[in-house]
């Protein structure tokens, strides 16, 4: 019994040193992955691993040093730190040109208090532009994220041309029955002059 609380207790000790995030991006944004540890102070020189997929390197910090000597060529040029955060407690990195390949997991290791953060990125594609034909023949190319947009102000148009058609209609059909209790009255009124 003894066991099985002790190690329940190491479990815990060990989940709350691994963190999970998700980020969002489309290709060709640039994101800031974070790590940040405010838990404990870290020595005078942190040293930090980040990790894609947990086997390439894609940003090292080494006794408060940037290091690139073993940066995996496909992060070459993209990645920027924060040095004057480091001290701070703060390791995050911006990923520029975001690639659809870079969606998946990455991991910040502290080694001096053993932490642990984890991002997962999800990359998706930029939408393409669409092409919208208007009501008066007219085509017009928008990027795809203002698609409904235009679609929403294309549709108000409509709108008030309904309203615009529903108005002509009711004042027609008024006009109509005036016209009729009109006949109705001449009507009566020869039947009380003869």
């Amino acid at each position: 019994m003894c066991k099985i609380c002790w190690l329940s207790c190491v479990f815990l000790l060990l989940i709350d040193k691994v963190s999970l995030q998700q980020i969002e991006a489309v290709v060709g944004d640039n994101i800031i992955l974070p790590c940040s540890n405010s838990d404990e102070a870290l020595q005078n020189k942190p040293t930090v691993f980040w990790r894609f997929r947990d086997s390439k390197t894609v940003y090292d910090i080494i006794d408060s040093r940037a290091s690139f000597d073993e940066q995996d060529a496909s992060f070459r040029g993209r990645i920027e730190s924060f040095p004057a955060e480091w001290t701070k407690g703060n390791f995050s990195i911006t990923l520029s040109s975001v690639k659809k390949a870079d969606g998946g997991l990455y991991t910040c290791f502290i080694p001096t208090v053993s932490k642990q953060m984890k991002v997962q990125l999800i990359v998706q594609e930029r939408p393409v532009a669409q092409t919208l034909q208007r009501r008066n023949g007219d085509v017009k190319t928008v990027p795809a994220l203002s698609v409904r947009a235009e679609l929403r102000n294309r549709d108000a148009g409509r709108r008030t041309e309904n309203r615009v058609l529903f108005s002509a209609a009711l004042l027609g059909l008024t006009l109509l029955l005036l016209q009729k209790v009109h006949m109705a009255e001449d009507h009566i009124k020869s039947f009380d002059l003869a």
